[in-house]
């Protein structure tokens, strides 16, 4: 028997227990068999996912490190990149001579970071800590800042909510922030920025205008007068400062630094001379005082130039206090307030009358106190008079309607129209500054049966006080309308001055007609005149006053205006001078509460001019026909 016979013989020989024992130990091997395949196979899913995840952790740094490396460069600078803007400084407003009317300064806030500053440790000379946080802080700014130490040590240190901005002064100027600055304090920082001050307080109030921040625009800008009007020369260009900085705010010198300088605002020189401005506004504030009146305003343009030397608004405000002023009182009236002239705007008709021939100073004619015109209107004189045979001369001088109406009849309409259009009635100036208004004035087919009348002393149409100012001038300048302007030039930005370019001068009456006007108009301020108060000791003056009632929607009077028009010295007028006076009540006549505002003005004038006294006596037409030939 073979080897294999054997042991198969024994094998069924064995027995059930033996056969038992194979099973189990067979199912052991495949127990065996079945945990290492499993085994093999969690071994070989782990080792795929992490060749994937291996693949796509390597693609990543691809994509981050080759294909992303620029921009996310760019992400860390950004992120560790700090701007802050460079404010530009805005620029000076000057008068005529240079003197500084508006102008920018740099001043500082303080603030706090509450979280901070509890970090915050004060050293000996021995390097010896004798103080930490807020209380020891308080204690070096509390002397600079003029607070109570303890106040600002509660200030300093905050409520259970904490700020990183928390403002503790307002206003410093450069010397003060650099004490503290010095002081070295951890958590305490510096706020700049431009504060605008005009340092002759009032004086051109309504003219300088002011600056201001609103909720849409932070940056501060003009809100009124020239800041408004020439907002864009002044304000500049904000520059801005770019660098990189550590988590200290440290900056790393070797950082990308961008710096892109401010552009200051450009300076501006105005017409106006601020001594005489400041003359002009008391003078007006004055008579307003004086007589109870709600308004009043003064404009002196320079004959032949169209300069506005000055132009003065009762009780004007103090651009850097702007808390402490009225805001009906924020705007210049000279050139956004509507008056009717009353018997200043005669001027215009005698001057038509004169230019056309139709008159000249010594045509007479008959001048009752009342008179019915051939449509049936009647005209009326402020006071009752004998019927008298008067001179054109005299009628201006005693301001006379019921002459004046048959001097402005000897006028077509259109004609006297046309004229009143020349010397600038119904339209604006264009004076550099907001607001302004261009009176009104209706067209001569759109007059009535009164108002035909009316409109020839200085009714039934409506002026602003530079329009009437610009009527005198135009009287003094040999009949020529030179452009009004009250801004002399501007700097570039190297400093170089370039003069206003106005528009060309236009002639309205000839200089004959201006001439004679000149020397009818000093009747008006001779002895017995309208205009008396209106006299400058030493000089010759030519001026007409007027008055005018406001009358409402029931035909009751509920304001007087009165006004007068003047220049000076007559004989060879340096300046014209306009006044006006808005009162609710008596006296209401120009010759009363305007002619001496003029006075003050003129007399001025001439000592700051160095305009020598009058050499030639008073010009004075005859008044009356039997004054004629003597």
């Amino acid at each position: 028997m073979t080897e294999r016979e054997n042991h198969r013989s024994h094998l069924s020989h064995s027995g059930p227990n033996a056969r038992q024992g194979q099973n189990a130990s067979a199912q052991e091997v495949n127990s065996v068999r079945y945990a290492r395949a499993t085994t093999n196979r969690r071994l070989r899913a782990i080792i795929a996912i992490i060749l994937v995840m291996a693949v796509l952790l390597a693609g990543r740094l691809v994509f981050l490190q080759v294909l992303q490396a620029d921009k996310l460069s760019s992400l860390a600078r950004e992120f560790r990149t700090r701007s802050y803007t460079q404010e530009a400084l805005r620029g000076d407003i000057l008068d005529s001579n240079g003197d500084v009317l508006a102008t920018s300064v740099p001043r500082y806030n303080v603030r706090v970071d509450q979280v901070a500053i509890k970090d915050f440790k004060q050293y000996n000379d021995d390097g010896e800590v004798i103080g930490t946080g807020a209380a020891a802080a308080a204690a070096l700014l509390a002397p600079i800042l003029k607070e109570d130490q303890a106040t600002l040590g509660g200030r300093l240190l905050g409520g259970e909510k904490k700020s990183h901005w928390g403002l503790i002064k307002s206003g410093l100027t450069p010397d003060e922030w650099r004490k503290i600055n010095d002081l070295n304090i951890h958590g305490i920082f510096p706020e700049r920025y431009m504060q605008r001050e005009y340092p002759n307080g009032t004086v051109a109030g309504t003219i300088l205008g002011y600056v201001g921040q609103t909720e849409d625009d932070p940056h501060p800008q003009g809100r009124a007068g020239i800041e408004q009007s020439l907002n864009d020369v002044l304000k500049g260009v904000d520059g801005k400062l770019t660098v990189e900085v550590g988590p200290d705010g440290t900056i790393f010198p070797q950082g990308e630094i961008s710096d892109t300088p401010a552009v200051d605002g450009r300076k501006i020189k105005l017409t106006i001379n601020r001594d005489m401005q400041k003359v002009a506004q008391d003078a007006v504030d004055k008579s307003v005082g004086r007589f109870g009146a709600k308004w009043g305003s003064a404009v002196v343009i320079e004959i032949g130039t169209g300069r506005v030397l000055a132009l003065a608004d009762s009780a004007s405000p103090n651009p850097g206090k702007l808390n402490e002023a009225d805001p009906k009182n924020w705007g210049s009236r000279s050139v956004s307030s509507v008056v009717e002239p009353g018997s200043t705007g005669k001027i215009v008709t005698y001057s038509a009358a004169i230019n056309e021939g139709k008159i000249n100073p010594l045509s007479v004619f008959t001048v009752p106190s009342q008179y019915k015109t051939s449509t049936g209107e009647v005209i009326n004189d402020v006071e009752q008079h004998a019927t008298v045979r008067m001179t054109a001369a005299g009628i201006i001088a005693l301001s006379y309607n019921t002459g004046l109406v048959q001097i402005g009849q000897l006028i077509e309409d259109k004609k006297r129209f046309e004229y009143m259009k020349a010397f600038g009635l119904g339209s604006k100036t264009g004076i550099e500054l907001p607001a302004e208004e261009p009176g009104l004035l209706n067209d001569y087919t759109k007059w009535d049966r009164r108002s035909k009348f009316t409109t020839m002393f200085g009714q039934a149409y409506a002026v602003t006080p530079i329009q009437l100012a610009q009527v005198g001038s135009i009287v003094g300048s040999k009949g020529v309308k030179n452009p009004i302007h009250i801004v002399d030039g501007t700097y570039d930005e190297k400093g170089n001055y370039k003069p206003t370019v106005v528009d060309k001068a236009q002639q309205v009456i000839s200089p004959e007609t201006s001439d004679t006007i000149l020397k009818m108009m000093q009747g008006v301020t001779q002895k017995g005149s309208t205009g008396q108060l209106a006299a400058v000791p030493g000089y010759n003056v030519a001026g007409k006053t007027g008055t005018a009632q406001v009358i409402n929607s029931a035909g009751k009077t509920t304001a007087l205006v009165g006004t007068f028009t003047g220049l000076i010295p007559a004989e060879n007028p340096k300046i014209a001078v306009a006044v006006v006076v808005y009162t609710g009540h008596e006296p209401g006549f120009g010759g009363v509460i305007a002619a001496p505002v003029f006075a003050d003005i003129g007399e001025f004038a001439m000592r700051q001019m160095k305009v020598p006294p009058s050499s030639v006596p008073l010009y004075k037409y005859p008044w009356y026909e039997n004054e004629l030939g003597k």
